[in-house]
């Protein structure tokens, strides 16, 4: 009689086992994907705020680079209906631009030349320029060709120069929206916001010529 032999059942997954793997793996896929998104999305945030830290920073250091070295130079008027005119400071501004006197390094050209910042129309977005034209003394020199605008910012939806004007013996100390005095304001004020971004905090500037009062 032979002894009864036992063959030792094979293990397998239930279909219920199966199912509830399935449903296990989806959720972890699930999870994984948007653990995948939220750090794409943080990335770009992070991209994005460093970015315009840096734009801010680069505009910053220009204003403050420029607008403090301004030079209290003065102009004959131009128009002949103001012939015998005294001359004018060569400082002006409104709530949108500013013109000003200025030097360049002698690594671009050297020199003394009038400089507008500007917004201009580019399309359906505004660009704040600045355009860089010589500082003629009336002396006979060889002719300095004008340099092609430099584009400071893009995408500016609002710009707003703003001017402090010091107490003086029967005035009082204000900020100004229009500079037509002839000597140089204490502080000048920029205030941008570009476009689909928060605004920028102010820039302010004190210029270091001292013009007579």
């Amino acid at each position: 009689m032979k002894p009864i032999q036992y063959t030792p059942r094979q293990s397998g997954f239930t279909l219920l086992e199966i199912i509830i793997a399935t449903v296990l793996l989806s959720i972890m896929m699930t999870l994984l994907l948007g653990g995948m998104r939220i750090g794409a999305d943080s990335w770009d945030q992070g991209e994005r705020l460093a970015d315009r830290a840096s734009r801010l920073l680069v505009v910053d250091n220009f204003f403050r680079s420029h607008l403090s070295d301004v030079k209290p130079l003065f102009e004959s008027p131009t128009d002949a209906r103001q012939a015998g005119a005294p001359p004018q400071l060569l400082f002006r501004g409104g709530f949108d631009w500013l013109e000003y006197a200025g030097t360049l390094p002698p690594q671009v050209r050297g020199g003394i030349y009038k400089f507008q910042l500007h917004l201009v129309e580019e399309g359906e977005r505004n660009d704040l320029k600045l355009a860089m034209r010589p500082f003629s003394t009336g002396e006979k020199g060889g002719k300095i060709e004008p340099i092609e605008d430099v584009l400071v910012l893009e995408n500016v939806q609002n710009l707003h120069f703003s001017f402090y004007k010091k107490s003086q013996a029967n005035g009082e100390s204000k900020w100004m929206e229009e500079w037509k005095e002839n000597f140089l304001p204490s502080l000048i004020r920029i205030e941008i916001k570009l476009r689909n971004e928060p605004a920028w905090p102010s820039i302010v500037v004190a210029p270091r010529a001292e013009t007579g009062q």
